[in-house]
Parts: structure tokens; C-alpha cells; sequence
């Protein structure tokens, strides 16, 4: 795990094959075959919606899976799959 300026930086290729671990160890039952993303998602948490568009604030880093069939998305919260990881 590299750092710039004090923040720690995961690179994807270096916790992906846990990443597949942990999620081989969920019981997904989707019913399709599924892809994972090549790389992290993030979602805003907010405490209020406007229709202003906000940057910074608090994340979720998150992992996608794509349904092969259908295109439906599936989100993994980092922390969930590798609870060790330091962010």
C-alpha cells in the first residue's frame, strides 16, 4: 500500500485476488454468472439530497459485480470483504 501526502492508496491489482476470496466465500445466489469490476466504485454518504451537486465528504469504497445476463449491479462494501484493509 503506497501513500501520497499522508493518504493511504490501495491499488485494485494488488487486493483483487482477495477480493475474489471473500466473495467466493459469500453464498451469492444470483442465478446468473457475474463480473467483477476492474476496479473500485465509491458512493457519497449524505445526510440531506439537493439538487446542488456536492463534492467531498464521507465514502463507502466498494467493489461492483455485473450479472453476465441481466446487467444487474451488486455492491460490496471494501471493509465488508476485507475487514484488515486499513483505508
Amino acid at each position: 500500500m503506497a501513500e501520497n501526502n499522508g493518504n493511504k492508496i490501495i491499488q485494485f491489482d494488488e487486493v483483487k485476488d482477495r477480493i475474489k476470496e471473500a466473495l467466493q466465500k459469500k453464498s451469492l445466489k444470483t442465478g446468473e454468472s457475474l463480473t467483477l469490476l476492474d476496479g473500485f466504485v465509491s458512493e457519497f454518504v449524505r445526510k440531506e439530497l439537493s439538487s446542488s451537486i456536492l463534492v467531498g465528504g464521507p465514502i463507502v469504497p466498494m467493489v461492483m459485480l455485473i450479472g453476465n445476463e441481466t446487467g444487474q449491479v451488486y455492491l460490496f462494501a471494501l471493509k465488508a470483504l476485507l475487514p484488515d484493509i486499513e483505508l
